[in-house]
């Protein structure tokens, strides 16, 4: 049983966990891949405590219910085109959250408007496809061994995505609920990557209240360094985490 916590700092939805940040640390514990199901919002300065169960994992904090779950990672990853910086430079000034004038999460360290934030502020491009993309700059921030922490990126695709499930049909905010990453090859910190999210083999619309999406970072030379699929739930009109 291994316990971890989530700072205040690495907030996603207003006073909870940032989803992508979150898994990364539980396949980080379980250490095998992963895909992993949210199943509530998550609590920040808690106990969370990695269980074993029958086939797989749970993450539990002082209430009945886990927070997350996982299995074993089966799923394949679906690939994009490349997408140059300066394209995603240019994406990003068609943020589809820029003129709003509440952010849907304001809170968020990976895409709200604090200065703090990674600026994860994707949007669409103009190559004549289904994609979102955004310039994405690695900040300071180094795990046990000295290395940029890879749970960046994983926060980072998971905001990628959602700003493409989001906003791409229509402004619907959700919520991720399901999520794996696959990072293929180690991000140095200050440096800087193309961020793109798509549908990957997922409809290109919502079907009720779901959506599924993927995303990829790639750098400078076009190499793709991580990628992820992501599975969203709409939230609610009353729920108090995402500003409508």
């Amino acid at each position: 049983m291994t316990t971890f916590r989530i700072g205040r700092r690495f907030q996603g939805p207003s006073g909870t966990g940032q989803g992508g940040w979150t898994a990364a640390l539980f396949e980080r514990a379980v250490g095998e891949p992963l895909t992993i199901s949210i199943r509530r919002g998550i609590p920040l300065e808690t106990d969370l405590e990695v269980i074993e169960v029958s086939g797989g994992w749970e993450l539990h904090d002082d209430g009945p219910e886990p927070v997350m779950t996982a299995h074993p990672r089966t799923e394949p990853f679906v690939d994009t085109d490349p997408v140059p910086l300066d394209a995603a430079v240019r994406a990003r000034q068609r943020f589809p959250a820029a003129a709003e004038v509440v952010h849907p999460v304001p809170d968020c360290f990976s895409c709200g408007p604090i200065e703090s934030s990674m600026g994860v502020h994707a949007g669409p491009l103009d190559d004549g496809t289904d994609r979102f993309a955004v310039d994405w700059t690695v900040p300071d921030r180094t795990d046990a061994s000295g290395e940029a922490d890879q749970a960046l990126l994983w926060a980072a695709l998971d905001c990628a995505t959602a700003w493409y499930v989001g906003y791409s049909a229509g402004r619907r905010p959700a919520f991720t609920v399901g999520y794996a990453v696959e990072a293929r090859v180690p991000i140095e910190s200050g440096e800087t990557y193309s961020l793109v999210a798509w549908n990957g083999d997922y409809p290109a619309q919502w079907d009720g209240r779901k959506r599924g999406g993927a995303s990829a970072a790639f750098d400078r030379q076009g190499r793709c360094v991580g990628r992820s699929r992501s599975f969203w739930i709409a939230a609610a009109l009353d729920d108090p985490r995402i500003a409508m």
